[in-house]
Parts: C-alpha cells; sequence; structure tokens
C-alpha cells in the first residue's frame, strides 16, 4: 500500500457525509441570513468557501476515506478542521449576521444568555486554548484516535468536536462577534506565541517518537518503512501546516489590535477635550480667574488618588 493518495481518488472517491451536508446548510443559511444586509464580501467569502466549503471538502472527498488507512492523512484531516474550517467560521461572524435575523425580544434573551456566568467562563481564553491544544494530544496518545478509525458513528463525531473546539477558540479569540467577555488583544497575541510552541512540541514528539497503532496499520499493508515515513510526514502537518494556517489569524489579530489602539486613543482624546472643557467652564464661572488648584486636582484619577 503506498502513502500517497492515488490522484484518481480526487475525482472519483466522494461520497455523501454528514457533516458534509450540515457544512452546506449552514452555508446557504448564513447566506440567507446575510442577503439585504451590510456584510463585508470578505467575511461572506471567509465563512461559506473557508469554513463551509473547506469542511465539505474534508468530509466528502478522498480525506475522510483514506484517513484511517495513512497517519499523514489523518494529521491534515485534523489540522484543517481544527484549524482552518472554525477560523472560516469565526471570521464570518456568524453571531452578528444570524442574530440580525432575530426579534428584538429573542436578539436581547440571546445577548443575556451570552453574558450568563456560564458563557463568561466558557469564553476566557483559557478554555478555548486549552481545548485547542489538549484535544490533539489526547486523540492521537489514548485509545480515541484508534477506536474512530475503526468506527464511522464515532469518527463522525470526532470530527464534530475538532470543529466544535476550534470555533470556541477563534470566535473567543477574533472577538468580532458579541462575546461573553472582551479581553485585550495583547493577551491573545501572547496567547497565540504560546500555543505555536505548544504545536511545535507536538510535531516534534510525533516525528521522533514511536511508531502509532502499527498494528493497524501492519493489518491494512502497511511494513514500518511506510509507517514512518507516513507518521514523519504527519508530524510536519500537525507542526508546520498548524503554524502555516494560524498565520491569517496572527493578521487578523495584528488589524484587531491596531483597531483597538484607534479606539482607545479616541477614547483618551474625548476624555481630555471633557477636562478642558470642564476647566474652561470653571474659569468662566468665576469671572475668567484661573483656578488656585494643583493641576492634578482637574485629573478625575490622581485627585481620587490623593484624595484631594
Amino acid at each position: 500500500m503506498s502513502v500517497a493518495i492515488p490522484a484518481s481518488a480526487w475525482l472519483h472517491d466522494w461520497r455523501v457525509d454528514v457533516l458534509g451536508v450540515a457544512a452546506v446548510v449552514l452555508a446557504a443559511a448564513y447566506l440567507w441570513a446575510a442577503r439585504g444586509r451590510a456584510v463585508p464580501l470578505a467575511r461572506r467569502v471567509a465563512f461559506v468557501a473557508i469554513g463551509c466549503l473547506t469542511a465539505v471538502a474534508i468530509s466528502c472527498g478522498p480525506i475522510t476515506d483514506y484517513a484511517p488507512r495513512l497517519f499523514w492523512v489523518r494529521a491534515l484531516q485534523i489540522t484543517l478542521l481544527l484549524y482552518v474550517v472554525p477560523l472560516g467560521l469565526a471570521a464570518g461572524t456568524p453571531v452578528t449576521v444570524f442574530g440580525a435575523r432575530l426579534s428584538p425580544a429573542r436578539r436581547s434573551a440571546a445577548l443575556r444568555a451570552l453574558r450568563s456566568p456560564a458563557a463568561r467562563v466558557l469564553g476566557h481564553p483559557a478554555i478555548g486554548s486549552g481545548l485547542l491544544l489538549v484535544t490533539p494530544w489526547l486523540l492521537l496518545f489514548t485509545g480515541w484516535n484508534l477506536a474512530a478509525m475503526r468506527s464511522p458513528a464515532l469518527d463522525l463525531l470526532t470530527r464534530c468536536l475538532l470543529v466544535t473546539a476550534g470555533f470556541v477558540y477563534f470566535y473567543t479569540r477574533i472577538q468580532a462577534d458579541p462575546v461573553p467577555r472582551r479581553y485585550p488583544q495583547g493577551l491573545s497575541l501572547l496567547i497565540t506565541l504560546v500555543e505555536s510552541l505548544a504545536d511545535g512540541i507536538l510535531g516534534i514528539v510525533v516525528w521522533l517518537g514511536p511508531l502509532l497503532y502499527t498494528a493497524h496499520y501492519a493489518a491494512l499493508g502497511l511494513d514500518e518503512d511506510r509507517m514512518r515515513l507516513s507518521q514523519t510526514v504527519g508530524a510536519g502537518m500537525l507542526w508546520l501546516l498548524a503554524d502555516l494556517f494560524g498565520l491569517p489569524f496572527l493578521v487578523i489579530l495584528m488589524f484587531a489590535l491596531r483597531r483597538e489602539d484607534a479606539a482607545r486613543q479616541v477614547r483618551e482624546d474625548a476624555a481630555e477635550d471633557a477636562r478642558e472643557g470642564a476647566r474652561a467652564d470653571s474659569n468662566d464661572a468665576t469671572g475668567g480667574a484661573p483656578s488656585t488648584g494643583l493641576w492634578w486636582e482637574s485629573d478625575p484619577e490622581l485627585a481620587h488618588r490623593y484624595r484631594r
């Protein structure tokens, strides 16, 4: 058995898959909800093309068929479902798009639920980051992956869980949609750097570690040399490809950080203008006489700190 997917498979080995059908329905629902709305084209492309259509290609194409047979295909599938599909879905701001179609009462109820204590816990950066980092380790180094390769139902559930874990991560980190609680984008950049190191560790462990699932692959006709080659390529998928797919996310964070800095500067300028206006009004009230107080007494934060 070769460690490559035959070229003919990309033409003939397509099938109907539950996750693929769900992705098509979701894309149609998104386009319906976005019609007549000021949803930027880039967001529509991200959700439909990068998110939904990639999920269709993975689920209905030869990748899902060959994932139980070759380790590197399984690693590619994990990387795409954990990083690419969820990033596209989250970048499309689905909460905003679908929420706009709700009635005012239901929209208010949804926002209250979104700001509930449970949602705030799930929306914490540690939860999304933990899911993204821990899930591949649990999948690859426990009996989970082997069981999923042998059970179509468990494999479908596993793929859905990968997309869900990735979406929670990107949704709470991009923060383009309403989220339970907003965090500084500088924190997101720091977390991203740490996660890049974690991806590297996972790739190195898979690359240099012992062969995985040898009995399973031997039963499919792979010898140890081809197992090692497939696992080495898979390690590159989990390490280098994950970091490569993370570059668009890094660009999104940089733009978000710049917008955050610009908004903070606007707020600071407005506050300074308000203080200047208050000092001018005070001078007018005293007949134009200058204030006899110290300069810092007009600053609310410093005045409160020194209790003046």
